[in-house]
């Protein structure tokens, strides 16, 4: 097992790095969206500029507009949802939104590649009709053939490794896009039209960056993680592009 899938024991909790305020920022800022549940319960709402990092993409580059998941009253589309609200899980149960973040591209705008996923690219793992994902989203593989690779049947690997230009295609919409990232209070896989994707964790991006201007700048990202705990520690690894590649599970 790399030190890329290597799982790490503890919790992440970013934090305000005091010696940093005040200092001059001259990195390009970008508007993203945030909702949260914060300590005492209460769904918050707020706009804040941050640091076009790609540390701070990853966070709100999961799912497009429009995409579908199973709320507890049925399906519910991701721009519908509010924090506090519960979705169904991969493992058969839900869980509860802590965090939304999402951003947006104007026209003219310099535009993520987005992913369409047809319906049963992955077989039996879904998804049920056509999706599309954001650039940094990640599908939950469970199969025999990560076994050799990290010792277990299931991990997370990137949607980008399964481009065939049929059924995984990148795309890369002209009008304007909105893409969106969600938290809840550990590392999860929400059902997005039967497909399982994962929800936001700072570990798959944050492993080899972490240093004090990025956990400054995730504090201001995720403003509920100094009130409820963090993330928690991750449960399931994470597979590199050219190890997903191998596995030639889409068709």
């Amino acid at each position: 097992m790399t030190a890329y899938q290597r799982l790490p024991s503890a919790d992440f909790r970013s934090a305000h790095d005091p010696a940093l305020e005040g200092r001059s920022d001259t990195r390009p800022l970008v508007p993203i969206d945030l909702a949260w549940v914060d300590g005492k319960g209460r769904a918050t709402w707020d706009n804040r500029k941050l640091p076009d990092t790609p540390e701070v993409a990853a966070a709100v580059s999961c799912l497009a507009r429009g995409a579908l998941l199973r709320g507890e009253q049925g399906p519910i589309a991701i721009e519908d949802l509010m924090p506090g609200d519960r979705i169904a899980t991969a493992s058969g149960g839900t869980a509860e939104i802590r965090w939304i973040g999402s951003r947006s591209y104007g026209w003219g705008a310099d535009r993520p590649t987005l992913w369409r996923i047809a319906a049963r690219a992955f077989g039996g793992q879904g998804p049920e009709s056509d999706i599309v994902l954001g650039s940094d989203a990640q599908v939950l593989i469970d199969s025999p053939r990560c076994v050799p690779l990290i010792g277990r049947r299931q991990a997370f690997a990137p949607v980008a490794a399964f481009e065939d230009g049929v059924t995984v295609t990148a795309i890369s919409p002209p009008g304007e896009v909105t893409v969106y990232g969600l938290a809840c209070a550990t590392q999860e896989a929400v059902v997005v039209a039967g497909l399982p994707v994962e929800t936001y964790h700072p570990s798959r991006t944050t492993a080899r960056s972490l240093n004090r201007v990025v956990l400054s700048d995730m504090a201001r990202l995720f403003p509920h993680s100094a009130e409820t705990g963090g993330f928690g520690a991750p449960r399931i690894p994470y597979l590199t592009l050219s190890e997903a590649q191998s596995l030639e599970l889409v068709g």
